[in-house]
């Protein structure tokens, strides 16, 4: 029985069943579907909009409402002459407080201030608690120059005492923007004067404190809003700001936490919090500060910020997997493309960084950083001819790229050829930085395969234990100049600091034991 029913219902429901339409009756449908049409690029801010509307009002050539909206829709789009076969689309009698509004800003726009003012008044007192409208006359008012703004101002609070203190902020505000801080402190003040705990008004002169760098004043300003209950993500983290900047860093820190509390994701809290966690070396907390942030899935600079934590952590797969994500995220991005280029050189996955920077390279040539990275790729890929074309462009570009003259020193050091010419860039590198350890080690191995020995041995030592103990390959490096000299049992303490990342100080250490 039940099915029954519903079955007749959808019947009843159905085209068969249907009523057809009169003329008049398709001619409202035409007229609302195309008023929607318009209404809805409005909202979408669809540059289609005003022809849209204006289709709509040739179905409804008397519609002062559709006119209305064609008005708002020319000054939106910045072009208020489209307006002007419309302006007559307010009523003499209307009580719609819109109406005033509208007309009050197409006056404006046109430069009939006087106009625009009896407009806007019109629509105060049809709406007085309107925000909207108020804050148009207001800036209406601030436009006309400090004192007559002053003056009609003070009328209008005076005419309107339930809303004082929000004409009084809205000014403040006004003047605020247009850099007239005195001015504004002094609308504020007002406010304050008729509402003592306004929190707009507090908030306001706050802001004019700031902008004017007297801090501690802010400070106050702000401690008074979160006495009231008025803190928020956004004050606190103002005030761990400050802090940072008088450098009180357990209060910034205090603030920036209860910034973070009230909104986990607020972007400037996370920034601030995870440089403060990276200052005190907990990287782990700084990448988990960056995630938070609102904006991390927008922005590709943070994607690299996480994946420099990450590898500070020891954590170099993490890392490379943080950087191949946004890799793929933000395709085309610079930033992203290079850091990933150059982690996949550190993972010694030479084809694909060198494709990876190669792209990088198509759109920007003269990112010299990204060219260095695709020659260590081309390095490992052994292709030696593109790799010295790479370098060569480099040190033409600068005779002084102190990484390009060293990789091209150690590339052919490696490779065991034209070592006087390895020597001779290698001697350049120095020159930029003498005391670069990575620059040494590369001369001292060009002696080695000079067999200078005691050159290469001097060299070596005088690069300190803790370089020394931090890079395998420096370390094999001394270890395979010690054997060489005989030296056996002190070149396998350095063959085992290498040994387990080389396979050529493993090789030499077993050789030598």
């Amino acid at each position: 029985m039940k099915k029954f029913l519903v079955l007749l219902l959808c019947l009843s429901f159905s085209p068969a069943f249907a009523l057809p339409l009169t003329d008049e009756s398709r001619q409202e449908v035409r007229q609302i579907n195309t008023f929607l049409k318009a209404v809805y690029a409005q909202r979408a801010n669809d540059s289609a909009a005003f022809a849209l509307l204006e289709q709509a009002l040739k179905l409804s050539p008397d519609s002062s409402y559709i006119k209305r909206l064609l008005v708002a829709q020319a000054l939106a789009d910045g072009k208020p002459e489209l307006a002007k076969p419309y302006e007559d689309f307010v009523p003499a009698d209307t009580t719609d407080p819109e109406d005033w509004t509208v007309y009050g800003a197409y006056q404006w726009k046109l430069g009939q201030v006087d106009e625009a003012e009896k407009a806007y008044e019109r629509a105060l007192a049809l709406a007085p608690e309107n925000a909207q409208v108020l804050y148009q006359y207001a800036s209406l008012l601030s436009s006309l120059g400090s004192m007559q703004a002053a003056s009609k101002l003070l009328e209008l609070a005076e005419k309107y005492p339930a809303l004082a203190a929000d004409i009084y902020t809205t000014a403040g505000n006004i003047y605020g923007r247009s850099k007239q801080y005195q001015q504004a402190l002094a609308y504020y003040d007002k406010a304050l004067a008729v509402s003592p705990k306004d929190p707009a008004a507090m908030l306001g002169r706050a802001e004019v404190y700031e902008k004017t760098s007297q801090y501690f004043l802010m400070l106050h300003e702000l401690e008074e809003l979160e006495k009231i209950g008025y803190g928020s993500a956004a004050t606190y983290s103002r005030m761990g700001s400050v802090f940072l900047l008088v450098k009180d860093l357990p209060k910034a820190e205090a603030y920036f936490l209860k910034a973070k509390a009230d909104d986990n994701g607020d972007v400037p809290t996370s920034y601030f919090l995870a440089l403060l966690a990276e200052q005190k070396g907990d990287y782990a907390r700084a990448a988990s500060y960056v995630r938070d942030a609102a904006d991390y899935n927008e922005n590709a600079s943070k994607w690299v910020q996480v994946s420099f934590y990450l590898q500070r952590l020891n954590q170099p797969q993490e890392s490379l997997n943080t950087l191949a994500q946004a890799y793929q995220k933000f395709p085309g991005n610079v930033e992203v493309g290079y850091f990933y280029g150059v982690a996949l050189n550190d993972n010694a996955q030479y084809k694909k960084a060198a494709r990876v920077l190669s792209q990088v390279l198509d759109t920007n040539s003269s990112y010299a950083e990204a060219r260095l990275q695709y020659a260590y790729a081309l390095d490992g890929l052994k292709k030696y001819k593109a790799l010295e074309e790479q370098l060569e462009m480099l040190i033409g570009e600068n005779p002084q790229n102190a990484p390009a003259l060293n990789l091209y020193a150690y590339s052919l050091a490696e490779r065991g050829v034209r070592l006087d010419e390895a020597s001779a860039y290698a001697a350049r590198a120095l020159a930029v930085s003498p005391q670069d350890a990575s620059f040494m080690d590369t001369m001292a191995w060009i002696y080695f395969k000079q067999n200078k020995l005691d050159q290469a041995r001097d060299l070596l030592a005088s690069i300190d234990g803790g370089t020394m103990a931090a890079n395998a390959e420096i370390a094999y490096h001394y270890g395979a100049v010690l054997a060489a000299l005989g030296q056996t049992d002190e070149a396998k303490k350095y063959l085992e600091m290498a040994r387990s990342e080389i396979k050529a100080a493993d090789k030499l250490y077993k050789r030598i034991k």
